[in-house]
């Protein structure tokens, strides 16, 4: 899969660019996109030169059991075996990312939300990190799909910092999983600019939405679909030559 930054990267040259903005028309180009309620959210290794090995790249977010009604946040190598998310919350938090991201879990289904630990919580076994789950209830605020008016579609946080794929061993299986991590943005007062912390062993990810069906929900189910707004959404995200889109 091409690289998400490496779009965005050559959208900034082109703004940056020395030749007059009279002089050229910009057409913006940006990939085709599709409305729906149900997503699956697909990893794309922003930086190639981190990438784990095997690649995670085009990997799909999934949750694996750690308790009752516990999932840690992992990524599967399995194309369309990722969990069937939708973005839950009004319209005007939706609007302004203020929503959450949810999937059904369990039988009878009941509402799991992508849970991201603050920058004063810790994973348990790795005390540097902060974890990304997927446990029941409505999931963290502000983690949501980028709002309107921005032209590509992909998981954000209220803070600054980027979600990360780590080979880690989940205690609760005594296995090694790719896990979901969130990495907070430090500030560099010299330079006024945010640092990416990246843990070891670490590659940085976009979580990017591809189209999926989000299925209806069966008599005596305690999640509730009355808040699950349609999202722009891609239909094959390995598919998209990213380089070739921009302003």
């Amino acid at each position: 899969m091409a690289k998400f930054t490496a779009l965005v990267a050559a959208g900034a040259a082109t703004l940056a660019s020395a030749v007059p903005l009279e002089s050229r028309q910009v057409i913006p180009n940006y990939p085709p996109n599709e409305i729906s309620t149900g997503f699956r959210l697909v990893a794309n290794v922003t930086d190639p030169a981190t990438d784990l090995t095997p690649s995670v790249d085009g990997w799909e977010l999934a949750g694996i059991h750690v308790g009752a009604g516990l999932n840690a946040a992992v990524l599967n190598d399995v194309a369309g075996t990722g969990r069937i998310f939708y973005h839950n919350g009004t319209a005007e938090e939706v609007r302004y990312g203020r929503g959450s991201i949810v999937t059904d879990s369990g039988s009878p289904p009941f509402p799991s939300g992508i849970d991201v630990q603050s920058e004063t919580e810790h994973d348990a076994t790795y005390p540097a990190e902060h974890a990304v789950a997927i446990n029941g209830g409505s999931g963290t605020i502000g983690v949501s799909l980028l709002p309107h008016p921005d032209p590509y579609f992909y998981v954000t946080a209220l803070a600054p910092g980027t979600f990360v794929a780590c080979p880690r061993t989940v205690p609760y299986y005594n296995e090694e999983f790719i896990v979901v991590r969130f990495a907070y943005d430090s500030w560099d007062p010299e330079t006024a600019l945010p640092v990416r912390n990246i843990p070891q062993g670490c590659t940085a990810i976009t979580l990017i939405p591809e189209c999926d069906t989000l299925a209806a929900l069966p008599a005596g189910s305690l999640s509730s679909h009355d808040e699950a707004r349609n999202s722009k959404c891609y239909k094959d995200v390995s598919a998209i030559n990213w380089p070739e889109y921009g302003p």
